[in-house]
């Protein structure tokens, strides 16, 4: 059974930002003003807690995500945490994608990154499955968040096209 010490620090940390980056990769495809970014970042995380919370019982990885969230990391663990993402900051700056193609691709890379690691530390079939699953809803609540095209707030769409047809790329992409 997979749990989080299955996972180095590093790893753990992979696998915790793969859903913010998805929930980011809907963002960049039609950006909102900064009241709408707001909500559509805090759509990241509410997203996923609510998907943890309902599902934690169905999968050990999303049970071990859920202890996760809940509990404080040691303080060896907070300062590797805390290393690497220095290390991934920088390594975004030296190589930020500056278009949303650049930007699909850098998730699709890290996405297959991280399926390929949980796969190699023996995450079950439906273990995967529920990560991508929550992804998706991840995805989902972002393009929900704020209406795209509007004028503070009034008129507009809740989806956009953008978001649309990132929606689209992703639930062929993630296979739910």
């Amino acid at each position: 059974m997979i749990t989080r010490d299955t996972f180095t620090v590093e790893e753990w940390a992979q696998i915790v930002s793969a859903p913010a980056k998805v929930g980011a990769l809907v963002v960049t495809a039609d950006p909102s003003g900064p009241l709408g970014l707001l909500g559509e970042f805090r759509a990241i995380m509410e997203s996923m807690k609510s998907y943890i919370e309902a599902h934690a019982a169905d999968s050990p990885l999303i049970g071990a995500l859920k202890e996760y969230i809940s509990t404080r990391p040691s303080a060896e663990e907070e300062t590797q945490l805390k290393q690497w993402a220095e290390n991934q900051q920088a390594e975004m700056k030296a190589n930020r994608p500056q278009t949303p193609e650049e930007m699909h691709t850098f998730v699709q890379d890290s996405l297959s990154a991280t399926m390929t690691l949980l796969q190699t530390k023996g995450a079950t079939d439906a273990d995967v499955h529920s990560f991508k699953s929550m992804m998706y809803a991840i995805a989902e609540g972002v393009a929900n968040a704020s209406k795209e095209g509007g004028f503070l707030g009034f008129g507009g769409q809740l989806v956009s096209d953008k978001e649309a047809a990132v929606l689209t790329e992703l639930k062929s992409e993630l296979g739910v």
